[in-house]
């Protein structure tokens, strides 16, 4: 038998729990999460030229160019901490707010 807390509800079912703290001004937000958004299609373009210029790299030189591939795992990291940060996962803002790479 399955125990219920002081509502009456079954523990464990019912409520969702409260991880997140309300925020203060969700207008400031949305407006952050719009320059974002809008950052984060810079970066499409920007990690597709990085692709290009890498494949270009690989067929001349017949190696990979060691700056343009951490380039794109800082750009990776970046982009997940964005879609984190929209996604209302996290409260930590992407750069610009923060420096690059953290």
């Amino acid at each position: 038998m399955t125990e219920r807390d002081e509502t009456g509800e079954m523990a464990g079912e019912g409520r969702p729990e409260e991880s997140f703290a309300p925020l203060p001004n969700p207008w400031m937000r949305g407006l952050v999460m719009l320059v974002v958004a809008l950052l984060m299609r810079v970066a499409e373009i920007v990690i597709v030229v990085a692709a290009v210029l890498q494949f270009g790299w690989m067929v001349f030189a017949r190696r990979r160019n060691a700056e343009i591939a951490a380039f794109g795992d800082a750009m990776g990291a970046w982009l997940r901490k964005a879609a984190r940060f929209l996604a209302g996962a996290s409260e930590e803002k992407p750069f610009p707010w923060t420096r690059w790479g953290e």
